[in-house]
């Protein structure tokens, strides 16, 4: 379906407000660097520290005519070179490619680049020599480990497995490298190991894990920072509930994998990020609250345990990710957005008192002060289970006034919602000053809330998070703040499919239903989806047919009676357009209310302005008649 020209709408500020994110120190520490969609989609811009004007001499330094999914500088001992790498693929298809950037000469170049192929980046050597990254060249469903020689150009394999295999972090002389591999039999589960390398970048031995742990509990690790005498810090929620910063010792000698494991920070919410200082002399934490940060930084001993707790400057309120340490140690840059501000760049510096707002984001218009902050509710599903969820309640309510509502729900499925929006649900911000209410749940399967929680839909216990979400309804009904014959739902990918199954099972209890890009056949899903994916979905969603069209909400489509509206990107390559397809075609063989478009050269996400300019008036433009229109007047079976 084309793109029809569009009306001019207050929408549109929305969809223009900015967002910057992802620091890397760049010219000695001097500048960073971040990818900002200013230009419509996110390209790499560099702001100057020294600057009085704080960010407002963002320079873009890329122009992609795409996006830059990734940036991360190479580091340079000598302070010689100042170069950058980033990320890119063609329209979305997400058969990323390694570029070099050279900041001073403003070239690229490409590093590691095979079209059709996925090129997933790990990490560079401390003195930027070595590049690993892990790739499908051998087999498109398997990734492999190599190193990239940049000095002599040499590439070599050295890890070659049929699983799913990541690249890690170097140790600090370059001598060894950590390699990562989930368990695809086991949601929850993987292992970390350890690799030497020669002086080159070659493998110069074999594979020792050093999280060995019971092959029937679950546990994950993500490796921080690997000493040179294999001292090992990560986060990792083994034996807990929730994700804490381990320090696994090497063993007894090289062959001994077994050694002493300790908790030095075990907070009873998840760390959900943690950055060590490039010398290992400190760490910064981002605990997750109740979807809430809280940045904190310790001094790290010879023995790499805690020392003296830092004094960091905090951001405004919100959801901080990606903190990165000066080459220095002195001051941390890291990305922090919040329901009444903007995703921006800020600079945290070691005892002072306030931290610094680099990269500017402008708001196009938009006033963020009189956006509403959301309220943490919890309501009862099915099973008695309590249900997080963030409650925005739109400014200027009169008392006693019953809302509609939409109610979005994330993707995943093992993913959270947060109480900042931007950048993903620009219509339905514009939609809360137009009087919607928004309810944003974390239904079971969500992270955030403990490894317990976060399996809780697995598998056979997948349709239990749609009980969740229908459950919301029962609670906005009982709220009496919202009309329950005006209650709407969204969400994208795993989400769409949340959508989809909300409307199958409960189609009672919704007005209006957006599906973008959605799975609707679980079968046709696990056979077409990216090769590369099919098992580790499969360990989530589960592999036997019988069970897969029970849980499909394609069977059950003839349940339809809410309005629909379905989105899609043609370069899909995780959730294909099939399963759009499949959904829209049966609504209107039973003759139902859909409407459909399709996005060219877009893939799992809208990302070119133009395409998400257009997206967002038509989200606000099927609210409108089917929320903000009278009421539908008929009971609610949550009411």
């Amino acid at each position: 379906m084309g793109i029809p020209e569009r009306a001019t709408d207050g929408v549109e500020r929305y969809v223009r407000v900015e967002s910057a994110l992802e620091p890397q120190f760049v010219d000695a520490g001097r500048s960073l660097a971040y990818r900002f969609n200013r230009p419509g989609s996110p390209q790499v811009f560099v702001s100057s520290l020294e600057s009085s004007s704080a960010g407002g001499d963002a320079r873009q330094i890329t122009d992609t005519g795409g996006v830059v999914y990734q940036i991360a500088a190479r580091p340079s001992l000598d302070a010689s070179r100042d170069e950058l790498l980033y990320v890119i693929d063609d329209g979305g298809d997400e058969q990323y490619q390694l570029h070099l950037l050279d900041l001073g000469t403003g070239e690229s170049r490409p590093l590691v680049a095979a079209p059709g192929l996925i090129h997933n980046f790990g990490s560079w050597s401390a003195d930027g020599r070595l590049l690993s990254f892990a790739a499908n060249r051998r087999d498109v469903r398997f990734f492999d480990v190599w190193v990239l020689n940049l000095e002599t150009g040499e590439e070599f394999l050295v890890v070659q497995d049929d699983s799913m295999n990541a690249a890690g972090r170097f140790s600090p002389d370059g001598r060894s490298l950590l390699v990562a591999r989930p368990n695809l039999d086991l949601p929850g589960d993987n292992d970390v190991y350890g690799l030497p390398l020669d002086e080159n970048g070659a493998s110069a031995g074999p594979l020792r894990v050093l999280t060995p742990h019971a092959p029937d509990r679950a546990a994950e690790w993500r490796g921080l920072y690997f000493a040179n005498d294999g001292t090992l810090l990560a986060l990792s929620d083994e034996g807990r509930d929730f994700i804490g910063l381990q320090r696994i010792a090497p063993g007894a000698d090289g062959d001994d994998p077994s050694g002493e494991r300790e908790f030095l920070r075990a907070p009873e919410w998840d760390i959900e990020t943690a950055t060590v200082a490039s010398d290992g002399s400190r760490v910064a934490l981002v605990v997750n609250e109740d979807g809430y940060s809280r940045l904190e930084a310790f001094a790290l001993d010879a023995d790499l345990r805690l020392a003296a707790p830092l004094a960091l400057p905090q951001p405004p309120r919100g959801v901080i990710s990606t903190p990165r340490w000066r080459p220095d140690g002195g001051a941390l840059a890291l990305t922090s957005e919040g329901a009444r501000h903007l995703s921006d760049v800020w600079l945290a510096e070691i005892g002072t008192a306030d931290a610094v707002r680099v990269s500017q984001a402008d708001a196009a218009g938009v006033e963020l002060a009189a956006l509403p902050e959301p309220e943490i509710v919890r309501y009862t599903s099915f099973d008695g289970r309590e249900i997080p969820a963030f409650f925005y309640r739109p400014s200027g309510t009169n008392a006693g006034q019953r809302l509609p509502c939409l109610v979005l729900v994330h993707g995943g499925p093992e993913s959270q919602s947060r109480p900042a929006l931007w950048g993903r649900y620009a219509a339905p911000q514009y939609l809360l000053s137009q009087g919607i209410a928004l309810l944003v749940p974390n239904v079971r399967g969500s992270t955030g809330y403990g490894q317990a929680y976060s399996h809780a839909d697995d598998v056979e216990l997948r349709m239990d998070s749609v009980r969740d979400l229908i459950a919301a309804t029962d609670w906005l009904a009982a709220s009496g703040e919202v009309d329950p014959a005006r209650i709407g739902v969204m969400g994208g990918s795993y989400g769409g499919f949340m959508v989809l199954a909300a409307i199958t099972e409960a189609p009672e209890r919704w007005a209006a239903a957006i599906d973008l890009f959605g799975i609707a056949n679980f079968e046709t899903f696990l056979e077409f989806t990216g090769p590369w994916r099919r098992k580790h979905r499969a360990r989530e969603y589960g592999s036997d047919p019988d069970f897969l069209r029970t849980i499909s909400p394609i069977h059950k489509a003839d349940q339809i009676r809410t309005p629909l509206l379905v989105i899609q990107g043609d370069h899909d390559v995780r959730v294909p357009q099939e399963e759009s397809e499949q959904i829209v075609d049966t609504v209107r063989r039973n003759e139902g209310v859909v409407e459909y478009v399709v996005y060219p050269d877009e893939g799992h996400g809208i990302q070119k302005l133009a395409h998400r300019l257009d997206m967002g008036e038509r989200i606000v433009a099927f609210c409108r008649v089917h929320l903000l229109g009278p009421s539908r007047g008929a009971a609610s079976a949550a009411e």
